[in-house]
């Protein structure tokens, strides 16, 4: 699904904001399914391994310490007294070797041994699923598919002035919110899917966005009140398989729940049920990741 709806000036801006938020928060499952960029290359993430709390780089393929360990110890500031160096590769234990020699005037080769962890290693990585940046973002997204789904006129009338405010500048009233409680048709615990699907409540004269990422993190957007339409009409959809990179045909006939702006703003879901579906969520992933066991989340 591509579109140019942003001037250059407000893309750099959500860019840089909004849209980074997303990457930064969500980014790192892309990055675990070794999923290809269209204009960078995934990003390593970093997850902290329980037993030391060393912080490690994961690359999607292989984990490897995000700093080298350096301990020096020199009494005088001139002699060498003691020096331990845990290096991530033979080129830069050599490299910083050579420098800790020429420092402190070291003849001769230093001793070195090549220690491999043989694994499982157990890390976690904190995160966030639920924030302002991360409202407005998805909002941005809901709104976008919209844009480009409805008739220009509608899209510029009154009813989404406050949504396009709200995507732009400010962050409350907030109009979306972390949904898993009226969002499970937003993914089929089978694939790491996004979707996006807009629907109509009539009779409310609400439009409601649904935003989910990888199957796993679920929002609803209120992208218009008093939004008024003579006729009734089916929930605009798209579907995306991340993995094989290729749109997903749904059912036209499907109806989203109608939702009430209370629904949508402030679902009532405790944490037990929240964490529960992430869990399930995160199960998928391990159907795609060789060596790669999801031992559960809580929250902070």
């Amino acid at each position: 699904m591509k579109a140019k709806l942003y001037c250059k000036v407000c893309n750099e801006a959500f860019g840089d904001s909004i849209d980074d938020e997303i990457s930064k928060q969500f980014g790192w499952i892309g990055t675990l399914l070794n999923i290809k960029r269209e204009r960078s290359k995934a990003q390593p993430y970093e997850v902290k391994e329980l037993k030391s709390g060393t912080t490690l780089l994961l690359d999607g393929k292989s984990m490897k310490r995000k700093n080298p360990v350096v301990k020096v110890v020199s009494k005088d500031g001139k002699k060498l007294d003691f020096a331990d160096v845990t290096a991530r590769s033979e080129q830069e234990l050599k490299k910083i070797c050579t420098s800790i020699q020429r420092r402190y005037e070291v003849p001769g080769d230093m001793k070195t041994f090549q220690d491999v962890h043989q694994g499982p290693t157990e890390a976690e990585r904190v995160m966030m699923i639920d924030n302002a940046l991360l409202r407005r973002a998805v909002s941005k997204i809901a709104y976008g598919f919209t844009c480009i789904k409805l008739p220009e006129s509608v899209i510029f009338s009154a009813a989404f002035e406050a949504v396009r405010k709200y995507i732009k500048a400010s962050d409350k009233p907030a109009l979306a919110c972390a949904n898993f409680a009226h969002t499970g048709f937003m993914t089929d615990h089978v694939r790491p899917i996004h979707k996006i699907h807009v629907a109509l409540n009539r009779n409310r004269g609400l439009l409601v966005g649904y935003v989910s990422l990888f199957g796993i993190y679920r929002f609803t957007v209120l992208l218009a009140e008093g939004f008024k339409s003579e006729l009734e009409w089916p929930g605009l959809d798209y579907t995306f398989d991340a993995v094989r990179r290729e749109q997903v045909v749904g059912n036209d006939n499907f109806r989203a729940p109608q939702l009430t702006r209370e629904n949508v703003l402030h679902p009532r879901q405790s944490k037990e049920f929240i964490q529960a579906e992430l869990d399930k969520g995160h199960k998928v992933i391990e159907n795609y990741v060789d060596n790669y066991t999801y031992l559960g989340g809580k929250f902070g």
